[in-house]
């Protein structure tokens, strides 16, 4: 079989199987009769409300609170055009994001099937294909999988020596959702190791287009955008974080009930247990990040996909906030990477997915609130743990299946003519099964 006509199956089967998931899915949260399943769509009726208001002629920013920056307004907006009920909204909204997620698989394949053989690239599509299964009614009851789509496409075209289209691609995640900025770390680091050849031109670009898009918002919103990051600011330490994890273990050896509170649309420790762990939050994440950026630098600057997978991943187990859906963020970066690393990164975190959908919207979270035992919060805890040894994986792993001449360094030229073809990933050169991208 042609390589075009694998890619083109391949790709085909896997949208196949994503719309079946999807439309389960979905039937399952609205027809399901547990409390917490149901539940999930609160968020559909949060982008509803946004999306209502600014059809009655608010103006979001300025007139009426929207946590999420400037970008992720449109993607609220765009499904509330066309439809005018809450039910029909959903399944809109739904839709939008199934579009995200055919765009994930696309850039899949069109990742790999530069770098190994059939076997690779159907690898790559089923780790990604089950990660969105077990985390499923997240996947599509959250509107991540736009971001993590940003992110990924800015690390495939900025690590493959397309850095203008990289550094534009991740402003516009950034803008969506901050994190995608995160592989703008990985990569203007190598940009500027090599910055006779590469004059910085993506970290350039990035730096204009998040400059654009902040006027842009700031004309929208005015000062009331700057709400937005006082919202965010005075959050406090979320209970699913590895330092409320910590607290809560304390807690149950000591025999005490800690006391959480809900506010900004989510649980948190009370303040006076979790105020000072919260302040130390932000300085603990720029010494992660560290970390990353020295290591990476250790390595040789030759895999940018991995390590900006360890920068998404080393802010989030350092964070104030660690709410589920998070981890689908990691979902394609995960999928593609190569070697022995990669093979135990992915078996282990399946397991961390799995147990995060026994918290939420599985019966743990519950438990943990209302301290119905300590299983629940040793499940927590152990999800956390692994998620620590999932960054030090990724950090000081062995570097099988790296980049030889394959292009994915930040900024390094591309090696083979089909990568300029990665819009759609199907190039004519033959695809043999040898060809399988360990080396």
């Amino acid at each position: 079989m042609i390589r075009r006509q694998f890619l083109v199956l391949s790709t085909t089967a896997a949208v196949v199987a994503h719309v079946l998931l999807f439309l389960g899915t979905g039937w399952l949260i609205r027809s399901s009769s547990y409390p917490d399943l149901g539940a999930v769509s609160w968020s559909y009726q949060i982008y509803y409300d946004y999306a209502s208001r600014a059809m009655e002629g608010q103006v979001p920013y300025r007139d009426y609170l929207v946590e999420y920056p400037v970008l992720s307004f449109p993607l609220f907006l765009i499904p509330r055009l066309f439809v005018s009920d809450f039910p029909s909204y959903r399944i809109a909204f739904a839709a939008e994001m199934l579009l995200f997620d055919i765009a994930a698989i696309v850039l899949i394949v069109s990742h790999v099937s530069l770098r190994g053989g059939k076997a690779h690239v159907l690898g790559a599509l089923a780790w990604y294909t089950v990660f969105c299964f077990v985390m499923a009614v997240l996947v599509v009851g959250r509107f991540e999988l736009a971001p993590m789509v940003l992110a990924f496409a800015a690390a495939h075209w900025w690590f493959a020596g397309r850095s203008v289209l990289g550094g534009f691609t991740a402003g516009l995640g950034t803008l969506m959702k901050v994190f995608p900025g995160l592989v703008t770390l990985i990569a203007a680091l190598g940009e500027a190791a090599r910055l006779r050849a590469t004059r910085g031109r993506g970290t350039a670009t990035f730096v204009a287009t998040l400059a654009a898009g902040g006027v842009v918002w700031f004309l929208i919103g005015g000062v009331g955008v700057l709400d937005s990051f006082r919202y965010h600011a005075s959050r406090g330490l979320g209970v699913e974080t590895v330092y409320a994890g910590a607290v809560l273990a304390w807690g149950q050896l000591a025999g005490i009930d800690v006391p959480w509170v809900l506010e900004h649309k989510a649980a948190h420790l009370a303040p006076e247990w979790g105020s000072s762990l919260a302040a130390l939050a932000a300085p603990l994440q720029a010494v992660a990040l560290l970390l990353v950026v020295v290591q990476f630098w250790r390595s040789g600057m030759t895999d940018g996909m991995r390590y900006a997978a360890a920068a998404v991943l080393a802010t989030l187990v350092t964070s104030k906030v660690l709410s589920p859906q998070y981890l689908i963020w990691l979902f394609p970066f995960l999928s593609v990477l190569d070697g022995w690393t990669g093979s135990r990164v992915r078996w282990l975190f399946l397991f961390c997915c799995v147990i995060t959908a026994m918290i939420y919207p599985g019966p743990a979270f519950a438990q943990i609130l209302y301290h119905q035992g300590g299983a629940a919060v040793l499940v927590l805890n152990l999800r956390n743990v692994l998620l620590l040894v999932l960054v030090a994986l990724l950090l000081f792993g062995p570097a099988e299946g790296a980049t030889k001449g394959l292009g994915t360094g930040p900024g390094e030229p591309v090696a083979s003519p089909g990568l300029h073809r990665v819009a759609d990933g199907l190039g004519h050169a033959p695809l043999t099964e040898g060809e399988n991208g360990h080396h």
